[in-house]
């Protein structure tokens, strides 16, 4: 998983079509181990581009998206948020989500 370090990268992969976010911390133990639970639990995980960002690293995204919270999965499309979970994840809304976009 490619790990965005500043904003032009960020606004690049946001503006693509269908692409996933995960917003972690350094310190946070549950976000090291979501990538491996996302695998497990949302079968069709390939058919996304997914990346990572600190947000310890890149404060802006996280003010410019509201994370209040870690993990936080974001789901865009051409710069438009379809999906957002946050702490407690629900596979299921993602693996539909990706079953809805790649129908």
């Amino acid at each position: 998983m490619t790990i965005l370090k500043n904003e032009q990268e960020i606004n690049a992969v946001i503006n693509q079509e269908f692409v996933m976010i995960i917003a972690k911390s350094h310190t946070c133990t549950i976000c090291n181990t979501i990538l491996n639970t996302l695998k497990h639990n949302v079968p069709n995980l390939d058919q996304i581009d997914s990346y990572a960002i600190y947000i310890d690293d890149v404060d802006k995204f996280r003010g410019d998206h509201l994370i209040f919270s870690v993990p936080t999965v974001l789901i865009f499309n051409q710069g438009k948020e379809l999906l957002r979970e946050s702490r407690y994840i629900n596979y299921d809304k993602i693996t539909r989500l990706i079953e809805m976009f790649n129908a």
